[in-house]
């Protein structure tokens, strides 16, 4: 009667335990890569002086951060306007397609890096419509920012923010600011805003 009791006993110990286990394994979710996308409007000076924008995709691997990154520089020499339309406009273009490595360091609600890499960049110049291709050359872009995005999951919002949809979700925005430049034949430095999209850390 006794090992009939112990029996039951570890019997019934042993099925609390199997499903403690699996209320902790259904609590463990794969974590979600970090991917994001993000845009960029600033100004540039240096070879070029003008108004700056672009985009970068970027991965992470711990701390590693891979980047690929195109950039315009746009130098407007000379523009007619006809009432408030612009009907003649010369200027020049300095286009940067370039890799870059570094490293990224995540807080609760904010990220900070650095990175450097190599280009390809191409001078055109514009006039009225008419583009010569002037120079292209190879560069060693460099790059030092700080974003701020949500700390844990929450809803993604529509419409400035006003409405969320879905459920908690670690795809989300980011903000922040970014000092940028490119050392090269015809080097620049620029400082300018960021707007992102994706999955800034793992939630």
């Amino acid at each position: 009667m006794k090992k009939f009791k112990l029996f039951i006993f570890f019997l019934w110990i042993s099925i609390l335990s199997i499903n403690a286990q699996q209320k902790v394994d259904s609590l463990i979710i794969k974590a979600n890569p970090i991917v994001f996308v993000d845009g960029n409007l600033g100004y540039a000076n240096g070879y070029l002086q003008g108004f700056s924008a672009g985009f970068s995709i970027n991965y992470q691997i711990k701390r590693d951060l891979f980047k690929l990154r195109f950039f315009t520089i746009e130098n407007i020499e000379k523009i007619d306007f006809f009432i408030f339309f612009p009907i003649n406009i010369v200027s020049t273009t300095l286009d940067e397609y370039s890799l870059l490595y570094g490293k990224r360091y995540i807080e609760d609600n904010f990220s900070y890096h650095f990175s450097g890499g190599i280009s390809y960049n191409k001078e055109t110049f514009n006039d009225n419509g008419n583009k010569t291709v002037k120079d292209s050359f190879v560069g060693f872009p460099i790059e030092i920012g700080i974003s701020w995005f949500k700390s844990k999951k929450e809803r993604f919002r529509i419409f400035y923010g006003l409405i969320p949809v879905g459920k908690p979700t670690s795809f989300g925005k980011s903000i922040g600011i970014k000092l940028y430049g490119n050392i090269a034949k015809k080097s620049y430095v620029g400082i300018g805003f960021s707007f992102g999209l994706g999955w800034h850390k793992k939630y």
